[in-house]
């Protein structure tokens, strides 16, 4: 058994007595016995609180609302892209309707002769 075995047996077996007690009763210098001890501190775990608190249950609530409320507008933005997309390609299609009339137009006053002399119609 090591003498940082031996600390921490004594430590564990007599856990009220001082750093200085378990040096006297292991053989060893004092300033050893706190290096052992925070040694052995910092290997332990800290216990995990299993339980959310209050604080813990708000934030989490208030996350999922906001992730929620993210969701809601994405949604709508991407509803109002489609629209908005659809009207552009409802316009495109207007203009070229428009583009063809006005040729149809264009056609017919020049075969009626029914053009005024600055090159607009009657």
């Amino acid at each position: 058994m090591t003498k940082q075995d031996q600390i921490l047996a004594y430590k564990q077996a007599n856990p009220t007595h001082k750093p200085s007690d378990v040096a006297k009763a292991c053989g060893v210098t004092t300033a050893y016995v706190y290096q052992v001890l925070h040694a052995d501190k910092r290997k332990k775990a800290k216990p995990v609180a299993t339980q959310p608190t209050a604080g813990q249950d708000v934030l989490r609530k208030e996350i999922t609302r906001l992730n929620n409320e993210i969701d809601k507008w994405k949604n709508a933005a991407e509803f109002q892209e489609r629209r908005a997309n659809e009207c552009l390609k409802h316009n495109r299609e207007l203009k070229l309707h428009h583009n063809g009339l006005e040729y149809v137009i264009s056609y017919l006053e020049s075969r009626l002769g029914i053009k005024e002399q600055d090159g607009t119609t009657v």
